[in-house]
Formats: C-alpha cells, structure tokens, sequence
C-alpha cells in the first residue's frame, strides 16, 4: 500500500489499525475488498483476513451483524471442520456459540438447547461428556453455578438430590458435597437458614470431631462461629463465651485469653514476685511453676519459720520438703535453692487411625541373587470387599491437670483430634468412627485420602473370551492372548504374559508381571507407569516412568524416565525416547543392532512451545487493537454517550477478557519453560557396556556411540559428551 493509499484510507475515516488490517491483507494476496470496510472494527477485519488465510468460506460470518468474538467462534468451527450452521446466527452470543463449538467438537449436538444462557450451556456440554444427566436441573431452573456444583457431585457418584434446593447458592450446595464426599450427616447444616459460610462452619467442626450442637444455630453469624469451632477445637471450655450476646470480636478475645491461661510459657527474663520473710526471701517465678528460698544464715532459722514465708508468700502446693531439709544442714549456705515446684498440665494423647488394609505397597521389583529382577512379586493392590472393615478412629485422649505452686489448678489438655477420612468407595458408619468399604475394589491409602476403586478380576484375555472395557481397574490372573484388547480408566495388572495385544490405561499404571512379546504389533500405553519383566517387540507408552528387566526391538516413549533395573538387562534395538533419563545396564549388544536413542526435548514440546507463542501473540495483537478502539470511543463521546453503547461495552467486556486469556497463556508458557529445562539436562547412565551401532539424539544433537563401559551420555554445549560414572 503506497503512502497515497494510505491517507485516502484516514482520509475516509479508516482507523491506524484498520489500515494495518488492509495492509496485512494485502501483502498476503488476499482479497480485501470483502473486510475493507469502515463499518468493520478492526478486530472484526483481523478475523475475516484469518480466515482467509486458513483458506476458510469466510462469506458466512464476514457481516457487521457478528460482533468479533461471533466471528471468532465460526472461524474456529469452520477450521475444525463442524457443522457451524447451528450456531452461525447473529442472535447467538459468542459465549453461548462457544459452549455449542465445543459441544460439537466433543460429538455432542446442544442445538436443541442454545436459548440456554452460556454458563448452564457449558454445565449441560461437560455432564453429557461424562454421561451425566442434568436436564432435570435446568428445567426446575437451577443456575449455572449451582449446576457446577450438582454436576460434579454426580461425577462423584454422591446422593445430594435431598439436600438440593433453588435457593442455594452454587457455593452452598459445594459445602454440602465437601460433607457428603467425607461422609458427613450433612443434615444439620443442609438448611436455608444457614449462610454457605455457616455452613463451612460446622462443616469443619463436624470434620475435626467436636460438638458442633454448640454453635449450630443461625442466629449466630459466621465469624462467631468460627471462634467457637476454634476454641472447641483447641480443648477450652468455651461456655463462658459461646453466647449471642458476645460479638465475633469479643469472642476472639475471650478465647485467646482462655487459650493463653492453658498453654503460657514464660520466658525466663520475665520478672519474677519476690517476698522478704524475716531473714528469709522468697522468690516465685513469672509463670508460678517454681518457688525459690534465699537464707543468709541457715543457723538463725528453722523449717517453720521456711513454711510460714512461703504461706506468707502464696506458695501452697509442689512444696520439696526434702530440699528444705538439705538448706538447714548448710550445704546451700548463700544459695538460691528451688523448694516447690508446679506440676504442668499434659497434653493427651492425640485422635489415631487404625487401619485394617496395608497401608503401604513396595511396588519395586524383586531383586534377586543372580541380579536378575523379578517383577511377579510385586504387590501392585491391596483388595477389600464390600462391607469389609478399613478403618476405626481412635480418639484424642485427655491429659492430666496440673498445679502452680500458688495452688492454681491448670486444667488438663486434650489431645487433638484428627480430621475424617476423604475420598471414595466407603461409608462412615453411625458411631464416626469405623469406615467400611461401600464397594469391592483395590485400596490405596494417600495421606487423608482413601480411594477404593472398582476392580474387574478375570483369568485371561484372548479372542475367545473378547475384548475388555471397564471404568476402573483390571486384574487379569492368567495370560492376555493375541489380538486382545484391554482398556481401563484405573490400572492393569496382568499376572501372567501378554502377545501382540493393545492394553491401554488412561488413568492410572499397567503392570505385566511375566513380560510381553508383541511381535511387531503388541502396544502398552498407560497414563502413569508401564512395569514388567520384559517388553520384546511392541510399542510402550508411560506418561511417566517404564521399568523393566530388559527391553528388546521396541518403541519405548516415556514422558519421564526409563529405568532398566536387572542386573543383565538391556535396551536393544528399536527406538527409545525419554524427556528426562534413560537407566540401562546395557544398551544395544555385541551384534551392532541399530538403537535409536532420543532425549530431552521433541517434536511435541517444540511443537506445543510454538502454538503458546503463536497464541500470545495473536491475543496481544487482538488486546492491542481493543485497547486502541477503546482509546478512540474515549476521543469521540463523552462518558453519559459512550456509556450506552452496545459496542463500547462490548469492546470493554472484551478487553477483560482477552487480559484473562494472555494471562493464562503466560502461565501456561512458564510451565512449558519448566518442563522444558528439565528436559534439557536429560541424560542416559550406562552402567556396564555402551555398545556401537548405538545412535543418540540429546536436545537435537546426533551422536554415533563407540563402545564403552560405565559412562553417562549427555547434552554439553553443542555437542554430546560421555563421563565415567
């Protein structure tokens, strides 16, 4: 575009960065006579020039009827290949075209529902996704935060239909899942009465065991219920301020005092009471735990006259008569020496679990005399039946009162209690004390977290018996035949071999414990880790971690490490990838058999880098645009004008949330960056022999290896280097 063109464009009222559009547009070769329109905002041109560009029938959303975000919207459908006339209409806002785009990327139809608002939109397209049902909700009304909440409870399999009611807020109906999902009796605080914050209240008094029947009542506010929880939590008699007549300020007050005559501990350059008796001086520490005597001539004075200075001075109890003795024999002439001493109050014993399932599984081969290693003995589950027994809470236990030596009784500690136990696949019976599991199924204990998975156990898989799909994990006692197929959301475990057969996790870890020969066509693939005594011609994928004994002509891809863990094995042939390590003990053989090894960074994360790049400068560019368009309507009306329009609140709608995406692509391009650097120190350990015809990539360096023994091979500069172990 010559200069000349450019100012016939100012001239005819186009903006910089419509021009810039035009421009842009024209030096691609494209037709801009179709946005090179100055009823177009800028953004809207940026996405018809896009569109052509991806080579896209732009005609159907090139119209000032679309706002951009529309447009946008289209485009995106149009890309992907959809069927974008179900939403390609002016009266569709954006966010509800999004939510249907994305419905039909996903193979589900919301045509039938697009007069629905955005939001409920969005919690319809994610229930159906996970085969939830939730129409029913919307039709009594339900909004899209409370739909959230419902949604997610479903897809936790809990039974929140009774305590649903219109008038909850999304944030209440989650207090009362977080209840359900620990196993709570939810109904004393599953009422209309109580705020969400009342209700998370007693929520996390009922989770921490304490009486909540104390502040359970909605005449309380949440603040003051808060501080009762706290003092009951922290073992204090809370009576003396548990009332309504105290605000949520006092409260605190009244309790930190309380909490501070239990548990003071005073420094020792605290000053201490000191009392002169006749020749005797008394001297009582600053927390009254200990009582001193001082006698300038223990001749002149007897043990009555000591008793009578220390009643004088308040000592009553802890008195060491014996210590008193020795001061009038004289073997402490002109010392300060402790005759009475307080008796602390004791902390009890703290609330404990006592589990009935082993807590801990070592899931690492075996290894064996001969440093081979064996992978049947591992212990991958641990299986309880339905109604079994898992779990009992021992209570905190209450500690022993105590005394000041000026008689103070100190009340006695109680210890603290633990909270409930989370997770799924079991019931806290009525006492609040013993789990039972509610479903047969492995158990796995995480922290506070147990989690009792559905579990399939058959004997073998082949053609015969057919394939295997389950939501859960599967337990195969026997052997997976050729051409089987497995596939579960949780973990595989098979006890015996497996042929050329596809066994896929997309959840969890799959272990063979014999080994697979997959002759050419057998594919692992697990979200987690892949584990087995050997991997013989089959492709294996782990989205973390694949161990094994030895690995032979395979296509072995770990997002993580490969670890090779027998004392003879090897990785031969094939091809290996690892983004982090690989650990071998050999690797290639004596033979020369071509091993392609890669590490560090690849294709994909190149790839993934590239997209985040692309993606946070076209929205910069986009957010750069709205900013200028807002600039322009701040020139042009004064704010009672402006502050009416369709479009400049749209334009400030917009600004807010592209700033939204960047920062989200920003984040996103840190843990690229993260993920990245530890890719670039990836690393092979070769613990015996390196041989030739091994072949690495590190961080896109080629290196033909010679043989060597005992080294590690890794990325230095812009070469790769090998060191000794």
């Amino acid at each position: 575009m010559t200069k000349e063109e450019q100012e016939s464009y100012l001239n005819s009222g186009f903006t910089l960065d419509q021009i810039n559009e035009i421009q842009e547009g024209l030096e691609l070769g494209l037709d801009t006579s179709v946005y090179a329109k100055k009823e177009f905002f800028a953004i809207q041109m940026r996405q018809i020039r896009l569109g052509q560009m991806e080579r896209l029938p732009v005609e159907v959303y090139a119209s000032t009827e679309y706002d951009w975000f529309q447009m946008e919207e289209i485009r995106c459908g149009l890309q992907d290949g959809l069927d974008i006339t179900i939403y390609a209409n002016p009266s569709i806002s954006y966010d509800r075209m999004r939510q249907i785009r994305l419905g039909l990327k996903d193979g589900i139809n919301l045509s039938n529902y697009r007069k629905l608002e955005a939001g409920v939109l969005r919690e319809l397209r994610k229930a159906l996704l996970s085969k939830i049902y939730i129409v029913e909700y919307i039709q009594q009304g339900y909004e899209a935060e409370q739909l959230e909440q419902i949604r997610i409870a479903l897809e936790k399999h809990l039974n929140i239909t009774p305590y649903l009611h219109k008038e909850f807020r999304g944030v209440s109906i989650h207090e009362i899942c977080e209840g359900l999902e620990k196993g709570l009796d939810v109904s004393c605080y599953a009422k209309l009465e109580f705020s969400w914050q009342q209700m998370r209240e007693i929520r996390l008094g009922m989770e921490n065991r304490i009486d909540v029947s104390s502040y359970a009542n909605s005449l309380y506010d949440w603040q003051q219920m808060h501080e009762i929880r706290l003092g009951l939590e922290s073992g204090i008699d809370v009576s003396s301020y548990h009332t309504l007549m105290y605000t949520a300020r006092d409260m605190r007050r009244m309790r930190l005092a309380l909490q501070e005559a239990i548990y003071t501990v005073v420094s020792s350059d605290e000053q201490s009471h000191f009392e002169t008796f006749q020749d005797i001086s008394v001297t009582i520490s600053s927390d009254e735990m200990d009582a001193f005597v001082y006698v300038q001539d223990s001749d002149k004075v007897s043990k009555k006259m000591i008793m009578k200075a220390l009643e004088f001075s308040g000592v009553r109890r802890g008195i060491l008569e014996q210590e008193i003795n020795k001061l009038l024999k004289g073997k402490f002439k002109h010392k300060t020496l402790k005759v009475a001493k307080g008796k602390p109050a004791t902390d009890g014993p703290d609330g404990w679990y006592e589990f009935f399932f082993k807590t801990e599984l070592d899931r690492q081969p075996k290894l064996l005399p001969d440093g081979s290693v064996d992978f049947s003995e591992i212990q991958w589950y641990e299986f309880v039946q339905t109604g079994q027994r898992i779990a009992l809470y021992h209570d905190a236990g209450m500690g022993t009162g105590g005394y000041t030596v000026t008689g103070k009784d100190l009340p006695p500690r109680k210890g603290r209690e633990r909270s409930v136990l989370t997770g799924k696949g079991f019931t806290l019976m009525e006492d609040n004390r013993t789990y039972t599991a509610s479903t047969s199924g492995r158990i796995e204990l995480h922290g506070n977290r147990i989690d009792i998975d559905k579990t399939l156990t058959i004997e073998e898989v082949s053609l015969a018996t057919g394939n295997v799909t389950f939501d859960g994990s599967i337990y195969v006692s026997g052997n997976v035949g050729v051409g089987a197929t497995i596939q579960a959301t949780g973990d595989v475990v098979v006890n015996g071999y497996v042929e050329s057969a596809h066994i896929e996790s997309s959840a969890g870890s799959v272990l063979i414990k014999r080994g697979v020969n997959g002759n050419g066509v057998g594919n692992i693939r697990a979200a987690v880790d892949v584990s087995g005594k050997f991997f013989e011609s089959c492709r294996v994928y782990a989205g973390n971690e694949i161990k094994a004994g030895y690995c032979l002509n395979c296509d072995l891809h770990s997002e993580n490490k490969i670890t090779i863990s027998d004392r003879n094995g090897e990785v031969a042939g094939g091809t290996v990838y690892a983004k982090i390590s690989l650990d071998v003990t050999y690797l290639g053989n004596r033979a020369g058999i071509a091993t392609m090894v890669r590490l560090g960074v690849n294709d994909e994360i190149a790839e993934k880098q590239g997209d985040v790049e692309e993606k946070i400068a076209e929205a910069n560019k986009q957010l750069e645009i709205l900013r200028n368009a807002y600039a322009d309507f701040h020139a042009k009306y004064p704010p009672e004008v402006r502050n009416t329009m369709d479009m400049y609140l749209k334009i400030e709608s917009a600004i807010f949330t592209k700033e939204k995406e960047v920062d989200t692509l920003m984040q996103y391009r840190m843990d690229m960056e993260n993920e990245e650097k530890a890719a670039r120190d990836a690393q092979a350990v070769i613990h015996a022999t390196l041989y030739e015809g091994t072949v690495f990539e590190i961080n896109g360096k080629h290196w033909e290896a010679k043989q060597a023994r005992n080294v590690k091979v890794k990325r230095v500069e812009e070469r790769v280097a090998v060191f000794r172990n």
